[in-house]
């Protein structure tokens, strides 16, 4: 007997996996088998409702990298104080990805108010963001085509119709408060038909209308394209862009790009502290991960540095490390950080600034291991080296852990600082 209800549910199961249905039951489809179970709570009744404006049942379609990960997004769309619904799904009868937006009646039910067709069959990023005044949010979609092209599309939704304020290719975005209304606007890098980089700005004016307020593009005879994307304050206020591209004969080092918001013509023009030309020669650097960012979290972009003929040695030949210096250009006084990057593991050390053009960088006594020292190769000021997570020798300076490595550092003999701030214990940043 055992032995033939192990075999009915073999049976059973073989049917199933094929798609086929057992003598008297119902042919269950591929995709029905493949749809993800009924929700329960809000998401439930808003699949429900979806499934019964639709007359089918959706596929629910799930955003592949990002923070947003579920097909059902919640938040104000509106700006009315109450929670809406989004959901991401396919139709039978639709090739692409749509979106659409649910609200609750009188009597606590969701409705589907309007839904709107997608631009390709996959979703890439989800995210929302404040473009306008009051507290309706609107939803940016990154789509991505089988060709690898990627296209954002940016949805606001108003009594009770979702539009489509913009659908074009992208390479990247950011969202920032760019113009200083007190809401978000939306930088947009692309690239153009002669293949050059260029940025679009996306803000909203006072009748809550959206515009595009500024082009600008990468200088097509030094950029091939952009790397990233950064926005911060000024020193002395002021809303700032740093576009990192990509340079050089083989297009694998970067330089920098620093633009500032000018309220009076609204748009994005080179900043005035620096030259254009001075900016690129001195942020001219070698490694392509190494792209401007707010590193000590001030709100102000710092733009990283290989300073050269600097009083600085590197005689290391153990590790990929470099001595860098972070700028803040929108200020008078624009060194930041110096410190110590090693490229294998992503890492930055800062250093005292009071060391910059003194040190001398060698390899150390033991594996992964290096010294700071003074040019002539008599004072040691630090040692920084990489062991297990395991080690607990004692006298070093536990500073973090990377890539599954334990970093550590000490100083040398009688090292003494002039800067009190200073705390190698907080001196590392993983990049």
């Amino acid at each position: 007997m055992k032995g033939w209800v192990r075999l009915a549910a073999a049976v059973c199961a073989a049917a199933l996996c094929a798609g086929c249905a057992l003598p008297g039951a119902e042919r269950t489809s591929v995709e029905e088998l493949l749809r993800a179970p009924r929700l329960e709570g809000d998401y439930g009744e808003i699949q429900a409702a979806l499934d019964g404006w639709l007359g089918q049942s959706a596929q629910l379609r799930y955003p592949l990298n990002g923070e947003l990960l579920s097909p059902f997004l919640m938040s104000d769309f509106d700006g009315d104080g109450v929670q809406d619904a989004a959901v991401l799904y396919t139709a039978a009868d639709v090739p692409n990805i749509c979106l659409a937006v649910l609200q609750k009646d009188a009597e606590g039910l969701w409705q589907v108010q309007d839904a709107v067709e997608g631009l390709t069959d996959t979703v890439d990023t989800v995210r929302f963001a404040r473009l306008q005044e009051g507290g309706a949010n609107q939803i940016l979609v990154g789509y991505t085509a089988q060709q690898a092209d990627s296209y954002l599309a940016v949805y606001a939704y108003q009594e009770g119709k979702i539009e489509a304020i913009l659908a074009e290719p992208y390479d990247q975005y950011l969202i920032e408060n760019i113009t200083g209304t007190g809401y978000e606007d939306l930088v947009v890098m692309d690239t153009d038909a002669e293949g050059a980089s260029r940025i679009k700005l996306l803000t909203s004016d006072r009748e809550g209308s959206f515009r595009q307020a500024a082009v600008m593009g990468l200088s097509a005879d030094r950029f091939t394209g952009c790397a990233s994307l950064a926005a911060g304050m000024g020193a002395y206020g002021g809303q700032y862009l740093v576009l990192d591209g990509w340079t050089g004969v083989t297009g694998s080092n970067l330089a920098s790009v620093l633009l500032r918001y000018n309220e009076k013509t609204q748009k994005m023009e080179p900043a005035r502290q620096i030259g254009a030309d001075a900016l690129y020669e001195a942020s001219l650097r070698n490694v392509p991960d190494l792209t401007s960012r707010d590193l000590d979290r001030d709100g102000v972009v710092e733009i990283p540095t290989q300073p050269e003929g600097a009083g600085l040695i590197n005689m290391d030949q153990g590790r990929r490390m470099d001595f860098i210096l972070w700028m803040d250009y929108t200020s008078a006084q624009p060194r930041k950080s110096f410190g110590l990057l090693d490229e294998e593991l992503g890492f930055y050390l800062e250093l005292p600034m009071e060391w910059y053009g003194t040190l001398m960088l060698t390899d150390g006594p033991e594996e992964d291991s290096v010294e700071l020292r003074s040019q002539d190769g008599e004072q040691l000021y630090l040692t920084v080296r990489v062991t297990s997570i395991a080690d607990r020798t004692s006298g070093w300076t536990r500073l973090g852990v990377v890539s599954n490595r334990l970093v550590q550092a000490q100083f040398g003999p009688g090292v003494q600082l002039m800067d009190q701030l200073y705390r190698l214990s907080r001196s590392l940043y993983i990049l």
